[in-house]
């Protein structure tokens, strides 16, 4: 067999391939592996519309290095790990399938505008690089898998991928806000900390014969336990409303925490406002942007404990 007839052959199978993927409508140009992956270093904006009809749109902006959360008026500083796991998940979005190419077939998976999450990703020049929407969620428990569904703006296909790859991107405004009121790093030894009330001043210390309050000495063991308390204290509720320059005006109370390997104390106020719902508002020094809402059995409960607690 000479070399002609073997090209000759090769050319016959290419052929009978080529034509055997055009007739059977399965083009590799409709399906994409990867649909979407970008390097996190260019994103410097997303806009998030999340599913639902009372959900809010909300924008992550990265300004001076910081990412900021804003909705409607309010512009707050971002949690910087939830930022970081919405951008993993950008970093690449892989397919299993196409689920659907119909157009008629984008409300079944709930990919049409106005139904999924929809997500659009822009670079520092206001550049789109990115527009696509979630839709729903499968969750197959026999085999322990979930599947969602995702369309890329101004396309019909309907991609299958891997839930867990998009589940980052379902999050509410509220979750990329930054929670902490105290975090301390390990190497943060609390040696003394105060009260200061409305009526009086506790000052607890540690010393080489145990915990002390004053002259009275109280149980290691229980302080050293609502130490490891204060050592990650996170709010659920914001006072978003609360008129910082009005704050002189209410009972007051501070939470001041000193100790080694700390650059200054952490501290801590308390305000107490009668005609609010959740009448404590708490702001730290950690995370002066924010302040926090608590009612007396909630986090206002972790910061302060009856000294008799401590004994």
């Amino acid at each position: 067999m000479n070399n002609k007839l073997l090209l000759f052959i090769l050319l016959g199978l290419l052929a009978i391939y080529g034509l055997s993927r055009l007739f059977s409508g399965k083009k590799d140009s409709t399906f994409q592996a990867e649909l979407i992956a970008l390097d996190s270093t260019e994103v410097a904006s997303l806009k998030l519309d999340p599913k639902g009809e009372e959900a809010i749109p909300f924008t992550l902006k990265k300004e001076d290095g910081r990412w900021f959360a804003t909705q409607d008026e309010l512009t707050v500083p971002a949690n910087e790990g939830a930022v970081q796991s919405l951008l993993a998940g950008l970093a690449m979005v892989q397919t299993k399938y196409i689920a659907a190419k119909d157009k008629d077939k984008l409300s079944e998976y709930e990919v049409e505008e106005g139904q999924g999450h929809h997500v659009q990703v822009y670079d520092e020049k206001g550049k789109l690089l990115k527009d696509f929407f979630i839709g729903r969620f499968d969750v197959n428990q026999q085999a322990r898998t979930i599947t969602s569904f995702i369309r890329l703006n101004g396309q019909n296909e309907v991609y299958a991928v891997d839930g867990m790859q998009t589940m980052a991107f379902g999050r509410a405004f509220i979750d990329y806000r930054d929670k902490e009121l105290i975090k301390m790093k390990r190497e943060m030894e609390v040696t003394a900390f105060d009260y200061v009330l409305s009526d009086t001043a506790l000052q607890f210390q540690k010393t080489a014969g145990g915990w002390q309050c004053g002259s009275e000495k109280l149980d290691s063991m229980k302080v050293e336990d609502y130490l490891n308390v204060l050592r990650n204290v996170s709010g659920e509720n914001f006072a978003d409303d609360f008129d910082e320059l009005q704050a002189a005006q209410y009972p007051q109370q501070q939470l001041i925490i000193r100790g080694n390997n700390m650059m200054e104390p952490f501290e801590v106020a308390v305000y107490r406002d009668t005609t609010r719902e959740l009448p404590f508002v708490i702001h730290s020094n950690y995370n002066p942007n924010t302040y926090f809402a608590s009612d007396s059995a909630g986090l206002y409960k972790k910061l302060f404990l009856p000294v008799g607690d401590l004994k």
